[in-house]
């Protein structure tokens, strides 16, 4: 018989790390992703496995812990943005966002630090990915939606909001420079992002290759384990403005640069929340 484990347990192991979302042109994050794992599993695998109450929860603590780990990292010391994955899925988005108010006020966030990450996935659920997402709106709290793969959900929100940033999903950016197709989807998205003014992520990227094609089309903000990992205590470095002037040096050779840095630099001193 299967015993779900208790809140407490599942809040214990929860773990937070931060990975940077690089803008090419310099090699440096221009925000951070939050990045959850319950005793090394995923935090998605985890979550869909819990009773409606238990997965509100745990949402909960996910929320709080990425405010407060980037705070304690002192990752929004310069003008980088925090990227918050939420779940539509959970439901209840008056509580999460009720609570992601408080933690933001506890740790001295501002809110407009924060970006509410969706997931855009065509298995969600549309009707309550839009209601989360409009109560983001109401409230004035900024969005972004991940895992864009232009299928017909994906289209219906971007017809109906307009995100701070669109993170392309990693089965349309891997191996991209290989599939003339994949580049035809992601130049139609480009489009469509410049005239939303939208910024637009390459995200799962993993071979030099696909890092070149993708900065010769134009695309200048990249994430990926490949391009940097995330890490339980990164070092926080400067932020730079969305929109980055045109660098002389090419944009493989800058960010091969940086992934020197990220492989000698030492960790950051400030401690993460890792059990919640």
């Amino acid at each position: 018989m299967h015993t779900e484990p208790a809140p407490a347990a599942l809040q214990s192991g929860l773990a937070i790390a931060f990975q940077p979302m690089i803008a090419a042109t310099s090699g440096q994050p221009f925000a951070w992703a939050a990045i959850a794992t319950v005793d090394g599993c995923g935090f998605g695998q985890v979550a869909a496995a819990l009773a409606p109450e238990s997965r509100l929860r745990l949402e909960v603590a996910r929320i709080g812990g990425a405010i407060a780990g980037a705070a304690d990292a002192g990752l929004l010391d310069g003008e980088a943005l925090l990227a918050v994955p939420v779940a539509a899925a959970c439901g209840a988005p008056e509580v999460l966002l009720a609570h992601l108010f408080r933690a933001a006020i506890e740790h001295r966030v501002p809110l407009g630090r924060i970006v509410l990450e969706i997931d855009a996935d065509e298995r969600g659920d549309l009707a309550r990915i839009a209601a989360l997402a409009q109560a983001c709106v109401d409230r004035g709290i900024a969005i972004a939606f991940d895992n864009f793969a232009v299928g017909p959900l994906a289209v219906r929100l971007l017809g109906r909001f307009t995100p701070r940033f669109v993170k392309l999903d990693a089965g349309l950016v891997r191996n991209i420079a290989d599939s003339r197709s994949r580049r035809v989807i992601v130049e139609g998205v480009q489009r469509l992002a410049r005239n939303m003014d939208v910024t637009l992520i390459a995200n799962g990227i993993a071979r030099r290759e696909d890092l070149v094609l993708l900065c010769t089309m134009g695309i200048r903000h990249l994430q990926g384990d490949w391009i940097a990992p995330a890490r339980s205590r990164p070092l926080p470095r400067a932020h730079l403005a969305r929109r980055e002037p045109r660098a002389t040096m090419p944009q493989h050779r800058r960010l091969a640069a940086h992934q020197r840095m990220v492989a000698t630099r030492p960790a950051a001193p400030a401690a993460f929340a890792q059990a919640l």
